[in-house]
């Protein structure tokens, strides 16, 4: 197969002693995603040991990428699937899950919830509490709450999630709208009615439509991942800042980031020399 000779060039760098050598060929590298082609393939089944190392650090790269392509091309798209969507906001936190596990997790849930009618709120209410969900306040910055995995597994989760997921397993003929009143997410009916993940599944007259933010499935969406943001932010988690921020904006690289301060954005990365400052 001919190559590129700069492309092998770059390969060739892979299983170079010199971690710096082998790191800077990576990043090269990743910037030529689209030439990689069976390349990259060949590689993680290299007999030499460092190199096929690298190279599956390099694929699993190019696999964050894409995955945060792809989030920002369906915040953008005028429909989006929900369920397919929260199990994105999920990998951006949980990387190293399965996508077809995530799939068959939902799936087997809702199959339960099949079970049962879920044409009125007072369904979904009952089918939720049985189940043995109960929500969070969205001001509970814990990452697991606002990702679909553990919140199925463990019947926990923030308000806004449990209501996204409702809104899922709600007989499609029952049209219920995902609102926010007063800084609490509810399912409403159309009929004056809410459900209230956040008080045991409550149902209760409406304060009045004038009262309701109605949300779309991206702006849940968003949401979501923001929370994670702020969540990473809060812990101090250099890793998921970035990922969870270029997801959001849809970009790649550090260069894409320089609205943010050291240490997120590497132009920082070199402080300030004080005024009036004498050689020693």
């Amino acid at each position: 197969m001919n190559r590129n000779p700069s492309l092998e060039s770059l390969i060739s760098l892979l299983d170079d002693e010199d971690e710096h050598v082998a790191v800077s060929a990576m990043a090269e590298l990743l910037d030529r995603e689209q030439e990689l082609g069976e390349v990259l393939a060949e590689l993680q089944e290299s007999d030499d040991a460092l190199a096929r190392r690298r190279a599956h650090q390099l694929q699993a790269a190019i696999t964050l990428r894409r995955r945060r392509r792809e989030f920002a091309a369906k915040l953008d798209a005028p429909k989006v699937d929900l369920i397919d969507g929260l199990i994105d906001v999920h990998l951006q936190w949980y990387d190293n899950d399965s996508r077809p596990g995530l799939v068959r997790l939902w799936e087997d849930f809702r199959t339960e919830a099949r079970r049962f009618p879920q044409r009125t709120l007072e369904n979904l209410s009952y089918f939720m509490r049985k189940s043995g969900f109960s929500a969070m306040a969205e001001t509970t910055l814990h990452p697991e709450y606002y990702c679909i995995g553990p919140v199925l597994e463990n019947g926990v989760g923030a308000g806004s999630l449990l209501a996204g997921i409702i809104l899922e397993i709600a007989d499609p003929a029952f049209r219920i709208k995902l609102v926010r009143v007063m800084g609490e997410f509810a399912l409403y009916d159309g009929d004056g009615r809410l459900l209230l993940p956040g008080r045991n599944f409550q149902v209760c007259a409406a304060p009045g439509i004038e009262h309701c933010d109605f949300w779309d499935r991206r702006m849940l969406l968003r949401f979501a991942s923001t929370t994670l943001f702020a969540a990473a932010v809060n812990s101090d988690s250099f890793r998921y800042i970035l990922t969870i921020a270029q997801a959001l904006s849809g970009t790649e690289g550090d260069e894409s980031l320089d609205y943010m301060p050291y240490p997120y954005y590497p132009a920082d990365d070199e402080p300030e020399e004080p005024e009036n400052s004498e050689a020693n």
